[in-house]
């Protein structure tokens, strides 16, 4: 799931390399220099004579990241468990980080057995396109594009730049190897990468006598051209410009499969299948774990933005408190996301262990915050809905009943779970009411003290007056602990507040109002 200000990475690809020497030009044959526009009538019409064939499906959408290379090696893993004709890799992507596309590209590569086919589902672009060569062979769906494949970063002045021929070098050899191993034409993918790049289409027509030969084509690129001597110009005549100088090649389906890329294009995924004589399908789907990873990643940015915000603020504060809390989880859930998949099924618990420790810190560290309370309940939610497994739910609904509502299956488990809720909404409040109570005075949470001994907030400060002073005995952020000297002698711990000043604890702290059962105190200097 993409979405997005990604850590910034390189985007991608790819590859100039020079074609042979033109000093001493061939003839190509045009119809393996171009493949015929005629390709996908010539697969429709083989279908009845190409055996059925099973497919696994993985789609790989969003931007290219880490947590879509570990989806992307598990679902290979999963999808060669089946054993299938196809690995179909459905692709829709603008590009992302250049490590993790080449972590994807070296997974598909290694596949052995069955054929993988890359998809192009809207766009394939930049890290999208060196995927889909990965793959030993291309298909488009109507109106897609793929190419654009310069590795870029963004500049000191926020404007994307093509990085240098450090990045650039590797980027080629990449794609030399993709293209020569796949079928792919050398000189157009590297056009995707190097805009300085100019590819000229040359076309004759041999005449033997009143025979006319078939057109030949050359592919060349524009610098070779134009040191031609007057004869093979003369030959070959006016060159057609495929990729202008100071541009980059990005194709549309019907381009992609007029130059040599694409092995056909198709209206919809249907279609794509009967051509290719697909009858039997299944889909990797991506787990919760992968799912979270991908959704953190799409935010990653701006969590870091505000984690570093929230520890800048705390910086500037004294004590330690609510911002350095925040910016510590805002970064942690940064770093510790690309573990997310590994930790699938351990998710639930974690959310359960982080609500009680959430609820452990508004009790004994930010008490009256509210902010962790509600943090915690969430977390608990969350943890019990994730453990919940909707297949578990009991169908009590007899074999020999007829039922004509497909509904009533669900509406009988959701009855369950009401009935579930309900009866651990009713034991707490009764386990306190007429169990917990029997416990002994000290083995009990519960106050057992008289309400008609009891004292009221205001009657138990009024042994603290104005000018008194005491000691913090906890933070106060504004709300606290403190203790304070009784005329006997003793020393008691009443409920303190400020008035949003942050004292540590330590520190002398003087009352300057009590006010309905409420003790105000200032910093005594």
């Amino acid at each position: 799931m993409k979405l997005l200000t990604r850590i910034l990475s390189v985007l991608m690809l790819f590859a100039a390399f020079a074609t042979a020497d033109t000093t001493s030009i061939a003839p190509v044959d045009s119809t393996k220099a171009i493949p015929s526009q005629a390709g996908n009538d010539s697969l429709k019409a083989g279908i009845n004579k190409i055996e059925k064939k099973h497919a696994v499906w993985i789609k790989l959408e969003g931007d290219v990241e880490p947590s879509m290379y570990d989806f992307c090696a598990r679902a290979i893993d999963d999808a060669l468990k089946e054993k299938p004709d196809y690995i179909v890799f459905e692709i829709n992507t603008f590009g992302g980080r250049l490590d993790a596309a080449f972590d994807l590209v070296d997974t598909i590569m290694a596949v052995k057995g069955p054929t993988t086919i890359a998809l192009v589902k809207k766009k394939a672009i930049s890290a999208g396109s060196l995927i889909a060569l990965a793959c030993q062979k291309l298909y488009m769906l109507e109106a897609t594009t793929i190419g654009d494949c310069a590795p870029i970063v963004q500049g000191g002045d926020g404007t994307p730049q093509i990085v240098g021929e450090k990045i650039q070098s590797p980027l080629r050899a990449k794609f030399r190897n993709l293209a020569q191993r796949n079928g792919y034409p050398e000189l157009l993918s590297s056009a995707f990468v190097t805009p300085e790049l100019e590819i000229l289409e040359l076309t004759a027509t041999l005449d033997k006598g009143k025979k006319t030969q078939r057109d030949t084509t050359l592919i060349i690129e524009g610098d070779k051209y134009v040191v031609l001597d007057s004869t093979e110009k003369s030959f070959w005549g006016a060159p057609k410009i495929l990729v202008k100088e100071g541009e980059l090649l990005t194709m549309t389906d019907k381009e992609a499969m007029e130059l040599g890329f694409s092995k056909g294009t198709f209206k919809d995924r249907k279609d794509f299948e009967t051509a290719l004589a697909i009858e039997s399908r299944s889909e990797v789907e991506t787990t919760l774990g992968e799912d979270i990873a991908s959704a953190i990643a799409a935010i990653s940015g701006l969590l870091l933005i505000l984690g570093f915000g929230a520890l800048y603020i705390e910086f500037k504060t004294p004590g330690f408190g609510l911002f350095g809390i925040i910016g510590i989880i805002l970064i942690g859930i940064v770093f510790l996301g690309q573990f997310a998949p590994q930790l699938d099924g351990y998710i639930p618990a974690i959310l359960l262990v982080a609500g009680v420790a959430l609820f452990l810190v508004e009790i004994f560290v930010m008490p009256g915050t509210f902010l962790f309370g509600i943090g915690g309940i969430v977390c608990m939610i969350l943890a019990l809905a994730l453990s919940f497994e909707p297949s578990e739910i009991p169908e009590y609904v007899p074999e020999a009943i007829e039922t004509t509502f497909d509904a009533t299956p669900w509406l009988i488990g959701l009855l369950y779970m009401l009935c579930c809720a309900a009866i651990a909404l009713v034991f707490p409040i009764a386990a306190s009411k007429y169990l917990i109570s029997l416990l002994p005075e000290g083995w009990t949470p519960m106050l057992k003290t008289d309400l008609e001994t009891a004292a009221s907030p205001t009657e138990a400060v009024e042994t603290v007056a104005i000018g008194d002073i005491g000691t913090a005995k906890t933070f106060l952020r504004p709300v606290g602990q403190a203790s304070f000297s009784m005329a006997d002698g003793s020393t008691k711990l009443f409920d303190v507040q400020t008035h949003g000043e942050i004292i540590e604890a330590g520190q002398k702290v003087k009352v300057e109002a009590v006010q309905e059962g409420h003790i105000w105190v200032v910093l005594d200097e």
